[in-house]
């Protein structure tokens, strides 16, 4: 209680004055000296979470080392001896000289009883980056420079790193030292992005050795039409001769000879028709093939595919299709 009177009594003589500082913009020193009113109400009225918050936003908006005493005192209030003796050396680090003699007495005091309310427990881990927790507040990551001073009393003390999550509960007494282990496994660095083999390009395609097949199958049907034509021509011969033998052997009066040569001229006629209309065949099957064939097949194969031989009976056409 009369801790609590005399911190009362300091705030009062701080008032305003604790967040006017050189160097700090209006906008920040208002803000700073709206917060560090409404911590004063905070703390007369025994809220000290609020008020130490409060006390807090106004040192970040517009430090002053004025204010950690502030905050020192409230932490001590809430029984957080490790934040107290850390915002009472600071106070008295950055004030410097200008604290005064009495006020550094009575501060120096105070460090030397928290002293014995807090104890240094060190980290021990391999895991580089693993962030430490002390009561769900996070006091660094390792490696940590120094062991984490913390207030007598049950601590938890939680590591993460990535995914992974351990903690300790430990009991410390006053002036402690102590040394909590943990177990993290360092992130296993992922595989190589493996880039897409490049494909091999489909092998150019060879030169087209059927160039002239195409020359071919144009004479083939220009060969197949001439031939065409031909065998109509004689057919119609053909057919004529025919009808003058036919005559030949009505009319009365005709020789033997005379009905050997119209049977001559028609059966000559007849052959010539069908040889020609053979070859107009031969010529047209030889060009249809190697029209389908010119794309894929060479000269050596097409001639293996079709081959024409001649026979007693005329022509013959021999292939593979």
């Amino acid at each position: 209680m009369k801790r609590a009177l005399s911190t009362l009594l300091l705030l009062a003589s701080l008032g305003s004055s604790a967040v006017a500082v050189a160097g700090n913009s209006p906008e920040a020193l208002a803000e700073g000296r709206s917060r560090f009113e409404r911590g004063v109400e905070f703390y007369k009225e025994g809220d000290f979470r609020a008020a130490l918050i409060e006390f807090k936003r106004a040192y970040d908006a517009a430090p002053n080392y004025k204010v950690l005493y502030n905050i020192a005192q409230t932490s001590l209030e809430l029984q957080d001896y490790a934040a107290a003796l850390k915002n009472f050396e600071k106070y008295l680090a950055d004030g410097g000289v200008d604290v005064p003699a009495s006020r550094r007495a009575q501060v120096l005091q105070e460090t030397e009883k928290l002293a014995k309310r807090v104890a240094r427990v060190t980290v021990d881990t391999s895991a580089v980056g693993a962030e430490i927790f002390v009561d769900d507040v996070s006091v660094g990551k390792t490696p940590l420079a120094e062991p984490i001073l913390v207030s007598a009393g049950r601590r938890r003390i939680t590591a993460t790193l990535g995914a992974q999550s351990s903690t300790r509960v430990i009991d410390v007494a006053g002036g402690d030292a102590q040394k909590v282990p943990f177990e993290l496994e360092a992130p296993r660095a992922l595989p190589p992005t493996e880039l897409p083999k490049p494909t091999t390009p489909p092998p150019a395609a060879a030169p087209d050795e059927s160039g002239g097949s195409h020359t071919g199958v144009w004479l083939g049907v220009s060969l197949t039409g001439a031939l065409t034509v031909a065998t109509v021509v004689t057919g119609v011969v053909a057919l004529g001769a025919k009808s003058t033998f036919d005559d030949t052997l009505a009319r009365p009066g005709v020789t033997p000879q005379q009905v050997d040569d119209a049977r001559t001229r028609t059966r000559t006629m007849a052959l010539v028709t069908d040889v020609l209309g053979g070859s107009a065949i031969v010529a047209g099957a030889i060009t249809l093939i190697v029209a389908l064939t010119s794309k894929g097949a060479t000269k050596k194969e097409t001639a293996s595919l079709v081959q024409v031989g001649i026979s007693p009976w005329g022509l013959d056409l021999h292939g593979r299709f």
